[in-house]
């Protein structure tokens, strides 16, 4: 249950600070802090269809009072943007706010 009110979380959040990257708000988040995992959907802007991003393994790191977001395994229903997410963010690290490090933790 607290996987749902995190993504939802997650989803107000990015709603909120990225409208213009989404066709009329089309984002979601499904998240499994458990496994470290996540599922992604949004329809962009100025598209139709929705792209799937699945984060199959993901942590949160903690440097000093900084967080990071550190993906390991990802992929997408779009086989170009699968090649593009694991070579420019498969193993790299993100910083992220802290409540939205705080939502991803387990």
């Amino acid at each position: 249950m607290m996987n749902k009110f995190k993504s939802m979380a997650i989803e107000g959040y990015v709603k909120n600070k990225y409208p213009q990257y989404f066709q009329d708000g089309a984002f979601s988040v499904e998240l499994n802090t458990e496994a470290g995992a996540c599922r992604v959907s949004a329809t962009l802007a100025g598209e139709v269809a929705p792209v799937a991003v699945d984060v199959k393994k993901y942590r949160v790191v903690s440097e000093g009072s900084e967080k990071f977001l550190e993906v390991a395994e990802v992929e997408s229903d779009r086989p170009w943007l699968s090649a593009m997410l694991r070579d420019h963010l498969a193993g790299r690290r993100i910083p992220v706010p802290s409540i939205v490090a705080a939502m991803l933790e387990g």
